[in-house]
């Protein structure tokens, strides 16, 4: 069974958040701006949890709990207020409400308190995926990232991410940002593939005017600009040996001195590291310093593809469809079809190729309300091959097609198709000498 929650509050923005997320999140949402509005849904539908807002013109929140009782004694009243205080929150308990929550609530908290609802009402529910600070799935390898963060997001250490491109390296960095003590003091990210090595130093630590020629003015680097915060240095493994014995430098002390200055300089920055590559082999081939590894690897998060966790692709395909409907203004919703040619691809570039799949399908089928397997099979090249246990050559040949039904599409273009892909550069030009691809 669905569970099925009402809310109430005059706030049209927050009421409308708040329902889109509880949607995405597999539950059956019904909102009410007025509190009579709300009293007759309830007559109509047996709901198992209403979120209330406490001030609303007419009737306030413990009111419509009241009604609410009357009508539904088993409903799970929770109160949602901006105006905290401890008499409302008795008030509540007394009139038989669940729970009272302090807006701003993050949805996270919200999810909680419905979910211990639920669960001491008795009732089941399909409610079974995690959206965590943006990280959706509901597979054992999700769950093992979720509880990593929740144990390092205070600690104040490096952290090694690593998993292949595509598989939301940057999206779990932020969420320990988000997690932890520092979520008000700046994330601050680069990505050490897209500068060149001489540069990368001088955007991590700055400079000082006149150092070298061209330095007009004082630059501040990227540790200082994350003071307080969390610095994600995202593909690690493209640092040049030098940086890496600075950045090694700066973790091990806390300082730094900016390029031609003589001062050193201290700031509290947290460092988050990450890399698609095998970091012991990189260290192995002494491409990765062999002590800043030890430093960096002290707490690591793996990230599984999304071929290891399957049970995550409808989950997050539903998730993603809804915010491509949010975004056109209309609904739009996925057959079992379309679910099923999913669940049946491979994914080399992981949920970021999922994402842009599905975002293009959505922006190519404008006027359909529902997208079928003929709408996946189409934007998949028909690179659609069951996963069978120890099928791996059907698998690699889908693989295979569906990559080079994309560079054709792109005129063999790298940089498009790879985008197309939703992987890197690298990661594709390796895949074309991997599977022997070439121009007609």
């Amino acid at each position: 069974m669905t569970a099925r929650i009402l809310i109430l509050d005059d706030d049209r923005v927050f009421r409308r958040t708040l329902e889109r997320a509880l949607s995405t999140r597999g539950y059956r949402v019904w909102s009410a701006e007025r509190a009579e509005e709300a009293i007759k849904l309830a007559t109509q539908v047996e709901f198992h949890c209403a979120l209330i807002d406490m001030r609303m013109p007419g009737m306030n929140g413990l009111d419509v709990i009241r009604e609410l009782r009357e009508i539904r004694p088993s409903i799970k009243g929770i109160i949602l207020t901006g105006y905290a205080s401890i008499e409302d929150a008795v008030k509540t308990i007394k009139l038989g409400g669940y729970h009272y929550l302090t807006k701003p609530c993050n949805m996270d908290e919200i999810d909680r308190v419905i979910t211990e609802a639920l669960k001491n009402s008795g009732v089941r529910t399909d409610q079974t995926h995690i959206n965590y600070h943006g990280i959706v799935g509901k597979s054992e390898g999700i769950k093992k990232v979720i509880r990593l963060i929740e144990l390092i997001k205070d600690m104040d250490l490096p952290v090694l991410i690593c998993g292949e491109s595509g598989t939301g390296k940057e999206l779990v960095a932020r969420a320990i940002h988000r997690a932890s003590s520092r979520k008000d003091k700046p994330f601050v990210a680069i990505n050490c593939a897209s500068l060149k090595p001489e540069l990368l130093e001088n955007e991590l630590f700055g400079h000082t005017k006149g150092a070298f020629t061209g330095a007009v003015e004082n630059k501040v680097g990227l540790v200082s600009m994350a003071h307080e915060g969390t610095l994600f240095i995202d593909e690690i493994g493209d640092m040049n040996l030098m940086v890496q014995a600075s950045l090694l430098r700066f973790i091990e002390t806390g300082t730094f001195r900016p390029l031609g200055s003589a001062r050193e300089e201290r700031v509290n920055t947290r460092i988050v590291a990450a890399i698609n590559r095998d970091i012991e082999e990189e260290v192995r081939k002494k491409r990765f310093r062999e002590d800043l590894y030890y430093r960096l690897n002290v707490y690591r998060i793996n990230i599984p593809p999304l071929r290891e966790r399957r049970e995550d692709i409808e989950v997050l395909a539903r998730y993603f469809v809804a915010r491509f409907s949010e975004l056109r203004g209309t609904p739009v919703k996925l057959s079992d079809g379309a679910i099923s040619r999913l669940l049946n691809y491979s994914w080399p570039g992981n949920v970021r190729e999922l994402f842009h799949l599905l975002e293009r399908v959505c922006v190519l089928n404008r006027d359909s309300t529902t997208i079928t397997g003929a709408h996946i099979e189409e934007a998949l090249g028909s690179a659609t091959v069951k996963e069978l246990p120890g099928a791996v050559s059907p698998l690699k040949e889908s693989e295979k097609r569906h990559i080079l039904s994309m560079l054709r599409l792109h005129h063999w273009n790298i940089t498009h198709t790879a985008r197309a892909l939703g992987i890197d550069r690298r990661t594709l030009q390796r895949k074309i000498k991997q599977y022997g691809l070439r121009k007609d």
